[in-house]
C-alpha cells in the first residue's frame, strides 16, 4: 500500500434484500486530495460513504484508513478519525452551537472541556460562524446549520471527512455559503470524499471526478478531462445535462 493512501477502498460491495447496489467499488485517496463521486440517483455514491465508515457495513470489500482496516472490531476508533457531514445537519437542537461543536471531542477523544471549548471556537472562526457559539440550531439558517456540523465535523481531527450531499437540503443562496467553505478546505489540503451535484465545486475543488452508474465506477479522472473529453457516452451524458441545469 503505498504510504501516503488515507483511504484505500478496496472491491467493496453492498446489496439490499437481494438488489446489488455496489458492485465492486475501489479507488485511493491521498492525503490532501478531493475526490467527487458524481451519478444519478440510486448510482450507489451514498451507500459507498456509509460503507467507508460502516454506518452501513459492506457485504465484501475492504477498507484501509492510513494503513489500518476499517472493521467492526475497531469501528468506534476508526468513526473518530472519519468525519461525516450529512444531508439533514444532524445537530443536537438543545445544545448550543458550541456544545454542539465540542460534545463528541469530550464523550469521544475525553479530550478536557476547557481544551474542547477553545477548538470549537476556532472551528467557528474557520467555518465564518465564530459570532454564533451561544445560538442554538433553531436560531440558525440551514446553511448556518450545515457549516456547524462542518466545524464540529473537524473540531475531531479527522484522516478524512466525507461529505454526502451537504447541500441538497439547502436553496442556491445559502448553498453558496456552504461550498465557499468547503472549496476553503480543499484548498487547504483537507482529505476529502465529496457526494455532490454542485458542478462549480467538482471543478474548482476536485483533484478526480469520479461517475458512477449501477453501483459501479464507469470513470474517473482529473474534471477538466471528464467535462471536456470523457471518454465514456454516459459519463458524458450525465455531466452535460447536470451542466446544463446547475
Amino acid at each position: 500500500m503505498t504510504d501516503d493512501l488515507v483511504l484505500d477502498v478496496r472491491d467493496v460491495k453492498k446489496s439490499y434484500e437481494g438488489l446489488e447496489v455496489l458492485k465492486g467499488i475501489g479507488f485511493g485517496l491521498r492525503r490532501g486530495e478531493t475526490k467527487v463521486l458524481v451519478g444519478p440517483s440510486g448510482s450507489g455514491k451514498s451507500t459507498l460513504l456509509r460503507c467507508i465508515n460502516h454506518l452501513t457495513p459492506p457485504d465484501e470489500g475492504r477498507i484501509f484508513l492510513s494503513g489500518e482496516e476499517v472493521l467492526e472490531k475497531n469501528i468506534d476508533a476508526m468513526r473518530a478519525r472519519i468525519g461525516f457531514v450529512f444531508q439533514d445537519f444532524n445537530l443536537f437542537s438543545h445544545l448550543t452551537v458550541l456544545d454542539n461543536v465540542r460534545i463528541c471531542q469530550v464523550k469521544v477523544k475525553g479530550v478536557a472541556a476547557d481544551v474542547a471549548t477553545e477548538r470549537a471556537q476556532q472551528e467557528l472562526e474557520r467555518v465564518g460562524l465564530g459570532d454564533k457559539a451561544s445560538a442554538y440550531p433553531a436560531e440558525l439558517s440551514g446553511g448556518q446549520q450545515q457549516r456547524v456540523s462542518i466545524a464540529r465535523a473537524l473540531a475531531m481531527d479527522p484522516d478524512v471527512l466525507l461529505f454526502d450531499e451537504p447541500t441538497s437540503a439547502l436553496d442556491p443562496e445559502l448553498t453558496g455559503e456552504v461550498v465557499r467553505v468547503m472549496q476553503k478546505l480543499a484548498s487547504d489540503g483537507m482529505t476529502m470524499v465529496v457526494v455532490t451535484h454542485e458542478m462549480s465545486f467538482a471543478r474548482q475543488a476536485a483533484d478526480e471526478l469520479i461517475f458512477m452508474e449501477n453501483g459501479y465506477i464507469i470513470e474517473q479522472g482529473p474534471p477538466q478531462q471528464l467535462f471536456s473529453s470523457a471518454a465514456n457516452d454516459r459519463t458524458r451524458a450525465f455531466l452535460n445535462v447536470i451542466a446544463e441545469h446547475g
